[in-house]
């Protein structure tokens, strides 16, 4: 069983890439839930190879079933509670098995330094993670 603060690192942390996961709206949710994985997948990088593959096929096929029954913005909210649920077992688990991996899952529960959300209004919604180097030109229709 965690401690409190692992515990709270954990929960932030599943509820981070569970807002990347999110992040690209229904039309690409599947794209959100594969930037998700990656970021999982980097913070996996102390687990052996087997419990890493264990790790990804357990994300991987509970996310191809969420993407399946994702039909509209209506679903958004329950498909974050459930990405946010299955990435608490596993990092719980991961945080448990290998206790010196601390680090890496606190840094997906840190809140990102250069953050904006975009609406297209009609057609999706969007969260922008990132920063821009040099200028950024939006065109409108």
């Amino acid at each position: 069983m965690l401690d409190p603060v692992t515990a709270a690192i954990v929960s932030g942390a599943a509820a981070n890439l569970a807002a990347t996961g999110i992040s690209y709206g229904v039309s690409r949710f599947s794209d959100g839930v594969q930037s998700a994985r990656g970021r999982l997948c980097r913070a996996l990088s102390r687990a052996t190879d087997e419990d890493q593959a264990d790790a990804l096929h357990t994300y991987d096929s509970a996310t191809t079933q969420l993407v399946l029954r994702l039909t509209g913005e209506q679903d958004i909210p329950l498909a974050e509670a459930e990405l946010t649920t299955l990435l608490r077992l596993i990092l719980t688990s991961y945080a448990e098995r290998y206790p010196q991996a601390r680090p890496a899952i606190q840094s997906l529960a840190a809140p990102a330094a250069d953050s904006a959300s975009i609406t297209q209004t009609g057609y999706d919604r969007a969260t922008v993670v990132g920063k821009v180097d040099g200028g950024l030109t939006i065109n409108h229709g």
